[in-house]
């Protein structure tokens, strides 16, 4: 959504050739700027109003809702938002509005808004300003429309600013992430290499002493201690060298509904000590893939098991499967406590967890697998009603 919070020097910098450039393309000339300051004190007075009708119509709709769901928050940005439709009519644009506008493309890149939000809070904004151009131009309509026009050239060299630093702020991000992932993979590949032959050792060691160590009970609740542990670092290392250096990808037929049925036994054979009720909804058209089945069961028990330890208290889980065209979805909807906002940015960055035990791997593992069958991983959730994961995977026949 667009903002302002810039505060121009009496003596403003010129503007950059490449910000001319733009202009000339847009065609937004001198005689339009001129035209929006001469509509400041309109803008000024029903300034307040846009802004509540707005956000409004913003908070009507989840995906942004989230990110301004703090009341403070709310109240900061709309006097930012109150600030920019005063920028509309500064009658200049130069190096400060330039910076202004690239500012907001990092911080919304930065905060998780998506472009079709803030692109279409432009609209929104013209909606309801071109009324108010045409009633103050109410007679001569023809300098209305050019007002009008010219507040569209206006956004529309906002809108491509804004979307070059959302876009260079992400691919700078992605750049880092990549290149500290790769560091953070072979370290952490190099040190599982290591552990691994230790643990098995003390893991060896451990159930001899505890079979000399049986008949005290209170020794043998010790070992049994140390052993989960050891357990604990196991699955931690298998983890660690998943994610550092997978399997390479072994595509065969697989049945994807005896698969799913085969990773809910497993689950339920393991107990949770939990009522779970689950709902299987499989769609034929929707059976068959090409893939690898075995990291296609590790995505699918992540995922299982990620939805029944959020339901501490019991709950359901509907597994359900569906063909749309190429692509087929496999949904694990689940009534658990769901995911916080700020969490939904972060659940698929290596090492985050929410969990006091868990190596935060494994949601990173998840979408790694999934991207190397060309699929993709989505998640909603919402605090208190529950998270649906769904899978997205290329279609295709086992026969093939």
């Amino acid at each position: 959504m667009p903002a302002s919070r810039s505060s121009r020097a009496a003596t403003a910098a010129p503007a950059p050739p490449e910000l001319l450039e733009r202009q000339r393309f847009l065609g937004l000339t001198q005689e339009d700027l001129k035209l929006l300051a001469g509509l400041r004190k309109v803008v000024a007075e029903h300034a307040t109003e846009i802004v509540e009708r707005f956000y409004d119509h913003l908070l009507q709709f989840e995906p942004v809702r989230h990110l301004v769901a703090d009341p403070g928050t709310v109240v900061r940005l709309k006097q930012v938002q109150h600030g920019y439709l005063l920028s509309l009519t500064d009658g200049r644009v130069d190096a400060a509005y330039m910076e202004n506008r690239l500012r907001i493309g990092r911080v919304h890149e930065r905060i998780g808004l998506q472009p079709q939000w803030y692109l279409g809070a432009y609209g929104v904004f013209m909606d309801a300003l071109c009324p108010l151009i045409m009633e103050r131009h109410r007679r001569n309509r023809a300098r209305g429309v050019q007002a009008c026009l010219a507040l569209e050239k206006l956004m529309n060299l906002d809108a491509q600013i804004v979307l070059d630093a959302y876009f260079q702020t992400r691919q700078q991000r992605a750049v880092e992430r990549s290149e500290q992932l790769a560091a953070v993979g072979e370290l952490a590949a190099s040190i599982a290499h290591e552990v691994r032959n230790p643990l098995a050792g003390m893991k060896g060691a451990l159930e001899m002493l505890g079979r000399h160590l049986s008949a005290d009970p209170s020794r043998a609740e010790v070992v049994d201690e140390i052993m989960a542990q050891i357990v604990r670092l196991e699955h931690l290392v298998r983890d660690l060298l998943t994610y550092a250096r997978p399997r390479p990808l072994s595509r065969q037929p697989v049945e994807l509904h005896h698969l799913l049925d085969r990773v809910l036994r497993m689950v339920q054979e393991e107990g949770t000590g939990v009522a779970i009720q689950v709902d299987r909804d499989y769609h034929l058209d929707a059976a068959r893939l090409m893939a690898d089945p075995q990291q296609l069961e590790q995505v699918f028990l992540n995922l299982v098991q990620n939805a029944i330890q959020a339901m501490e208290a019991g709950g359901g889980l509907a597994v359900t499967t569906r063909r749309e065209g190429e692509t087929v979805t496999i949904a694990f909807a689940d009534t658990g406590r769901g995911i916080a906002p700020a969490d939904m940015r972060r659940i698929f960055q290596p090492f985050y967890t929410t969990r006091h035990r868990g190596s935060g791997l494994g949601l990173a593992i998840v979408r790694k697998i999934l991207e190397v069958h060309g699929g993709s991983i989505e998640m909603d959730s919402e605090m208190g009603r529950g998270t649906t994961a769904r899978v997205i995977l290329p279609a295709g026949e086992a026969d093939e």
